[in-house]
């Protein structure tokens, strides 16, 4: 079993990743992030769930900017442009799928 909240790690320099578990059927990732960080949008050739398990602020899309917050989450298509901007402290659980 997987706790993210207490998974995640921060740095004050910028967004920390952590590989939470990896197959070729999927890759579950945790992000720590502070307030003001961002995940710039990029794309994947998966299907991305972007979850958030603590914090708020917006996610970007291949259909704009939507709310953040805990218990929020979005689906990205593949070759979907997807990213975060952090208002305050957040942890972001995102699932890859098929793995990259």
């Amino acid at each position: 079993m997987f706790n993210a909240l207490k998974e995640a790690e921060f740095s004050v320099d910028r967004p920390v990743s952590k590989l939470l578990y990896d197959s070729d059927a999927m890759r579950v990732v945790v992000f720590g992030l502070q307030a003001g960080q961002e995940i710039p949008p990029h794309t994947a050739p998966s299907r991305v769930v972007l979850h958030i398990v603590q914090g708020n602020g917006a996610f970007i899309t291949g259909h704009g900017e939507e709310p953040a917050y805990a218990g929020a989450f979005v689906i990205t298509e593949p070759n979907e442009p997807h990213g975060l901007k952090a208002e305050e402290k957040t942890v972001l659980l995102a699932v890859i799928a098929p793995r990259p």
